[in-house]
């Protein structure tokens, strides 16, 4: 009784580790490299190494070589593309995926930025039996957390990673010998799409809590950012402003600068505290390091 892991990033290396360390057989990884602007504190590769398990390519993910390996089971976490429908209905207990939000909730892409860009106040981690729609299938089990007000992305990523390890130990013995209930999804739900670098481009007349927002539910490798004298200047840490004090001004302006080093930006709705920049390749510094004069405009 073996398994398929097709996975990637930290997540897919702290599941397949949790699943080994339940003693389950792995016989293969699929898996893949990051995409330029990402950047991946552990991989799944170094675990199948470790554990001389055979590591196989997205373009060796066929139905010829899933036959081959013969699994009972194949979970996907951390993977991009669609597994094909001849793949689904090849294993004994077909596709389990482990998909980062409460489904239906954000099927799709990018579903944990997506939650906090959004002002979700929960998320969480679903796992589920894949079938041919994008993150449709039969719910196993879910796990919840509280998104609060301050939560970066890297913080809610490093608790869904360990919702999914508990979700792994909990439900993936019950699918593996056949006792784990599923329950069908709502047909309706919500899809987040994917997210690209130039997506976290500040639109400073959008009200405050939509800027902050998007810049702590931006990656840290593409952050959000602005441009200040042509160049890209990106916001890496922000705070809520008492808006009860209307700032009138152009937005993106620099509205004060603060003993603290932080500055304050007239947004649409007022003004926004901006406390950590920096232009790329250059180190992380107090706003007013930068921003040190109201005659400043951001676009």
């Amino acid at each position: 009784m073996g398994i398929v892991f097709i996975g990637s990033q930290s997540i897919g290396h702290y599941c397949l580790k949790e699943v080994l360390n339940q003693g389950i057989k792995v016989d293969g990884v699929f898996t893949f490299e990051p995409d330029s602007h990402e950047k991946w504190l552990n991989s799944v590769d170094t675990i199948a190494e470790n554990y001389h398990i055979p590591i196989f390519s997205p373009e060796e993910l066929t139905v010829e070589k899933i036959k081959e390996i013969n699994p009972d089971t194949i979970l996907v976490i951390g993977y991009r593309k669609i597994i094909p429908q001849k793949i689904l209905d090849v294993t004994k207990n077909g596709v389990i995926g482990i998909h980062a939000s409460l489904l239906p909730h954000l099927r799709g892409q990018a579903p944990l930025n997506w939650s906090i860009i959004l002002g979700d106040i929960n998320t969480g981690v679903t796992m589920f039996k894949m079938n041919n729609g994008i993150d449709t299938g039969d719910i196993i089990g879910q796990k919840e957390i509280r998104i609060s007000s301050k939560d970066t992305i890297i913080e809610v990523k490093q608790r869904i990673q360990e919702l999914s390890v508990k979700l792994i130990s909990e439900f993936l013995p019950k699918i593996l010998n056949g006792t784990a209930i599923m329950t069908k999804q709502p047909k309706e739900g919500t899809y987040g799409c994917a997210r690209i670098p130039e997506d976290s481009k500040i639109n400073w007349s959008f009200n405050s809590i939509d800027i902050y927002n998007l810049i702590r539910g931006s990656e840290p490798t593409y952050a959000a950012f602005t441009h200040y004298n042509s160049k890209k200047l990106y916001i890496k840490k922000a705070e809520l402003f008492n808006n009860d004090k209307k700032y009138f001004g152009i937005p993106g302006q620099v509205g004060m600068t603060n003993r603290d080093g932080s500055v304050l930006i007239v947004t649409g709705d007022g003004a926004i505290k901006i406390i950590k920049v920096n232009f790329e390749n250059e180190e992380e510094t107090d706003a007013k390091n930068i921003l040190n004069s109201s005659k400043i405009r951001l676009k």
